[in-house]
């Protein structure tokens, strides 16, 4: 992990406020055909060659859904930020992909998401939507597992740091020369 990992914020019930946290309908789909994309395009492992042909296959059989669910998820940005809701589709897009391409927790979020995958490549549409927001939290949990063993760290890193009696250092700092 980035040694300025920020964590996200819990919600009221105390979980992560992931971007993929109660998501339904097509937004779910939405958010679970990107998770899908990310790990076709990152994860190399064995079964990855299998992960690619089943998101292939996702692509084909599953795109009305897919323009569906873009066409819903532009509309409800549109509304949110009072725009035509393609610059909204873009930056969330983008946050989504960054979302899932989190390195520490690729090689269990890869796994999930070929099994996933596969799962999805042999429904049709209906099923796929049905099932959408439940595979999207399969392949959240990695990430929520990640942050939860990370937040751990944090607290022992602590009492470690209390119990040795640790001083934070400031490294010497640099001044850089203006040219003018």
């Amino acid at each position: 992990a980035a040694a300025n990992l920020r964590l996200p914020p819990r919600d009221a019930q105390g979980e992560y406020a992931t971007p993929n946290r109660e998501r339904t309908g097509h937004d779910a789909f939405w958010n679970l055909r990107i998770a899908l994309n990310v790990a076709a395009i990152g994860c190399r492992h064995p079964g990855s060659l299998q992960l690619v042909a089943d998101y292939n296959n996702i692509i084909g059989r599953h795109g009305n859904l897919i323009r569906s669910a873009e066409t819903a998820v532009i509309a409800r940005l549109g509304r949110e930020t009072g725009s035509n809701g393609i610059a909204a589709r873009d930056r969330t897009s983008t946050k989504l992909f960054n979302y899932f391409a989190q390195p520490p927790a690729q090689k269990e979020f890869c796994r999930v998401a070929g099994s996933i995958a596969q799962q999805m490549s042999g429904m049709d549409s209906a099923a796929a939507m049905a099932m959408a927001p439940s595979m999207l939290a399969q392949v959240d949990q990695p990430f929520v597992d990640f942050y939860d063993a990370y937040a751990r760290y944090q607290v022992e890193l602590a009492a470690y740091r209390a119990q040795s009696g640790f001083q934070s250092r400031t490294g010497p700092t640099i001044q850089m020369a203006a040219a003018k």
